[in-house]
């Protein structure tokens, strides 16, 4: 709830009214116009005195307190007082774990500079495009570890994501039914409008205790989608030599089982995507962030809060002194 206050006038065409108000304050004090010259009747002597009495000497002022009076009076008919907003934000953002492959099959060079820095980059880029979510990270090779809950602070996540390397992992292969498993326990218990898993991997389900369709029936279960991204070119890739990187790279034959991806999205409700480059990469990622997105709420109210009460007094108040002294005090001026 967002509270807004500004100061302001409920009827402000009545501060026309100050203009005509204005004019004739202007034309009374410099040009004299609707003066009333005291005519006394009495001796010069009587005369001097008068002219030194309190009444006299206060009597020209008189005019001022129904001046006020009017102002005041104008005042309170434009109803100064203020303007509050209540603006009511519901987010129904997304709870988005981030579920991506260490294994060392990410150094393939078919992506700049490698599989794994290109898959980071375009991550990040969607964590860039979201809004109202909570999202997580989970990474995996031969284990699967949680790296972060999930969380609105977007720059901590991204700060985890651009530091993770390929020594995050302790056991090289690719477990992406545990990997599953986990980032599902870290969902299992929201209460968001949506839950999903965004896996990204370029290999084949070789590790873990879990068999990934397993896994994604129990994702279904709990009305949690898995999006799937492949990313790898089919062929022979270049990887880094183990030796070192003054020893020729290595050619070896990708390996990727698509249909065990598209049918863990499948069972879930997801898609799945095949990235074989590094824009097709980016589309898919885009594609992703079209289809899942997240729900603002906002209602505005508006309400007045009059204060011209007490300046309604005081005007009516300044016209009744006013009247009161001319009855009394002034009763014989002029």
């Amino acid at each position: 709830m967002v509270n807004m206050e500004s100061l302001g006038f409920k009827y402000p065409y009545f501060l026309l009214l100050f203009v005509p108000l204005f004019i004739y304050i202007y034309l009374y004090m410099f040009r004299g116009i609707g003066r009333k010259r005291l005519s006394i009747s009495a001796t010069s002597s009587d005369l001097l005195k008068k002219r030194e009495s309190i009444k006299t000497r206060t009597y020209p002022y008189i005019i001022y307190l129904r001046l006020l009076a009017i102002f005041f009076l104008i005042l309170a008919l434009a109803a100064p007082g203020k303007n509050i907003s209540y603006t009511s934000i519901k987010n129904y953002g997304l709870d988005i774990i981030i579920t991506l492959d260490l294994s060392g099959s990410m150094s393939g060079e078919d992506f700049q500079p490698n599989r794994l820095e290109a898959a980071k980059s375009v991550v990040l880029d969607f964590i860039n495009k979201r809004q109202n979510d909570r999202i997580g990270l989970v990474v995996f090779a031969g284990n699967a570890y949680l790296q972060s809950p999930l969380t609105v602070d977007y720059d901590i996540i991204k700060e985890i994501i651009s530091d993770i390397d390929f020594d995050s992992v302790d056991e090289d292969g690719t477990a992406i039914g545990d990997a599953i498993a986990l980032s599902s326990s870290r969902l299992m218990d929201s209460n968001a409008k949506g839950k999903l898993i965004l896996l990204i991997t370029d290999g084949v389900n070789n590790r873990g205790e879990i068999d990934p369709e397993t896994a994604a029936e129990a994702c279904a279960d709990m009305n949690i989608k898995i999006y799937t991204v492949g990313i790898g070119k089919n062929g022979l890739v270049e990887y880094p030599n183990p030796a070192g990187s003054f020893f020729p790279k290595q050619r070896v034959l990708n390996q990727f089982n698509g249909e065990s991806l598209e049918k863990i999205s499948e069972i879930t409700g997801g898609a799945y995507f095949r990235a074989d480059s590094s824009g097709l990469f980016s589309a898919s990622m885009e594609d992703i962030d079209k289809l899942e997105k997240s729900n603002v709420e906002i209602k505005i109210y508006n309400e007045f809060e009059d204060r011209s009460r007490w300046i309604l007094i005081l005007g009516i108040s300044l016209f009744f002194i006013e009247i009161i002294l001319k009855s009394i005090f002034y009763r014989k001026l002029p």
